[in-house]
């Protein structure tokens, strides 16, 4: 087997790319091969699968959406590995992409927690979000309903499980899945591929046709058995049934709470002794004049302790908002909550908001060409792996917006990569008028390549002219 050097990183280290300290020394702080050791899983020869996962993080960063569009590029040139090198681990239905997941989202808060403080505000949130695609002979695509557009389109829906530890946000899980299979021929000639029972690649395709509740239910469970430190568990009215909040209560003892929004339909619940759902409770709370203002939030509410079945007290909070009509009805299964907290938790769930506009935007995520469910898998693993690796330097260097770290480090590479070609045309150059006086017997060509003199020249190209002439270059383009 291949030792783990990464031919990648001595390109980078040689050329001292600031590009390193957003990849490789973060792949080293977490120690990357350790965690994909642990998992167990190796590749028997060839490339190490570190050295492959590291090219496949950085795509996003090369703005490119797919293997081949990387082997087409002019940053093939880093890497001496073959594009089916790539194909095979993005395809393979047997790399734990889970487990890897786990395991750097586990190093990434022992890195920044290493004392397991758990913030007040610390909670595991949900959401899920519309994939669109346009082919339709990617494997298990299907018609999804997209709750922003109102509409139904071909794609996945990525329901994702990430973990807000009171200052940062970070990726945990995820599951891809379908809802309204093609049918007929578009169906026939979809991409189909048979997987070893158990392996990850089959777990995967079988989550693929789960209803969402129960995912996300498993999710949580998998968070929480990973020693993830959480006291609330946010998600939009979507995901606010009945089961789900039980289910929830549930885990370790009733240890998570519940802060959810809850549609205004006939689900019942238990106020003085009488069953009534949020329009009738919000009728009588209107008539009792109990409205109550925060002027922090510049906010009209009401809050009251109920009774739901199965689960026990809880609070509602119907509010409306400045410029709104509609009432919007939240509950807490932690009654000691006043509105004003319960909206401040509650809002961190923004932050997933953010990740799936960056994720899309800056990652390119559901850009994966790959008509293979496991590569599907990969793509989005290896786009959740970058976020986490740029917002724990993020969080270390005190960085503004993800997406100004993630420009700046994507126009440097560019930079850099230019740099590299112009200093080869101009080496060429260099050469040819040396070798031609080297010719007439003044100057011996090797002798000179190895003299300071050659090596100060070079340095003063790559600091001067890179340095300023190519900034120049780039804004009058």
């Amino acid at each position: 087997m291949r030792e783990t050097t990464s031919e990648i990183k001595k390109v980078f280290d040689k050329h001292q790319y600031s590009i390193d300290s957003i990849v490789f020394d973060v792949m080293q702080t977490f120690k990357l091969h350790s965690i994909i050791r642990h998992t167990q899983f190796e590749k028997q020869e060839g490339y190490a699968v570190t050295e492959v996962l590291a090219l496949l993080i950085m795509f996003p960063l090369m703005m490119l959406s797919s293997v081949n569009s990387f082997f087409h590029s002019e940053f093939h040139a880093i890497t001496t590995m073959k594009k089916d090198t790539v194909y095979r681990l993005k395809n393979n239905e047997k790399v734990p992409w889970r487990p890897i997941l786990y395991g750097i989202a586990k190093r990434f808060q022992k890195i920044v927690d290493p004392d397991k403080i758990v913030a007040p505000p610390a909670a595991f949130i949900l959401d899920d979000t519309t994939d669109r695609r346009v082919g339709r002979r990617l494997e298990n695509v299907s018609y999804v309903f997209d709750h922003v557009i109102g509409k139904t389109l071909l794609g996945f829906k990525h329901l994702v499980l990430g973990f807000f530890d009171g200052t940062t946000f970070i990726p945990l899980d995820f599951a891809i899945h379908a809802e309204k299979r093609l049918k007929g021929r578009k169906r026939r000639e979809q991409y189909r591929k048979t997987c070893h029972p158990g392996s990850p690649g089959s777990i995967r395709r079988k989550e693929c046709t789960r209803d969402k509740i129960t995912q996300a239910i498993a999710m949580v469970k998998r968070a929480v058995k990973h020693g993830f430190p959480a006291h609330y568990v946010l998600a939009d009215s979507w995901f606010g049934s009945k089961g789900f909040i039980q289910a929830i209560r549930q885990i370790k003892h009733g240890a998570l709470h519940v802060i959810c929004g809850v549609r205004k339909d006939k689900r019942q619940y238990l106020y003085h002794g009488n069953k009534v759902n949020v329009q009738a409770l919000l009728a009588i709370l209107k008539k009792a004049g109990n409205a109550k203002r925060c002027r922090k939030l510049n906010t009209r509410y009401f809050e009251v302790v109920v009774r739901y079945d199965d689960i026990g007290e809880v609070k509602l909070y119907v509010c409306r908002f400045p410029y709104q009509k509609q009432w919007r009805v939240f509950l807490s299964t932690d009654t000691t909550l006043s509105f004003v907290t319960m909206m401040e938790i509650y809002a961190t769930r923004w932050t997933i908001e953010v990740f799936f506009k960056e994720m899309k935007q800056q990652l390119r995520l559901g850009q994966c060409q790959s008509r293979d469910f496991d590569a599907q898998i990969a793509h989005v693993t290896t786009c959740c792996i970058l976020y986490i690796f740029l917002a724990y330097f993020r969080r270390v260097h005190a960085y503004a917006p993800l997406g100004a770290l993630f420009e700046a480090m994507a126009a440097e590479l560019v930079e850099k990569n230019l740099a590299e070609r112009l200093w080869a045309l101009f080496e060429e150059l260099l050469e040819a008028v040396v070798r031609a006086i080297a010719d007439s017997g003044t100057v011996d060509l090797r002798q000179f390549k190895r003299s300071p003199d050659y090596a100060i020249l070079k340095t003063l190209f790559e600091e001067s002219f890179l340095g300023h002439q190519l900034q120049a270059l780039d804004k009058a383009s």
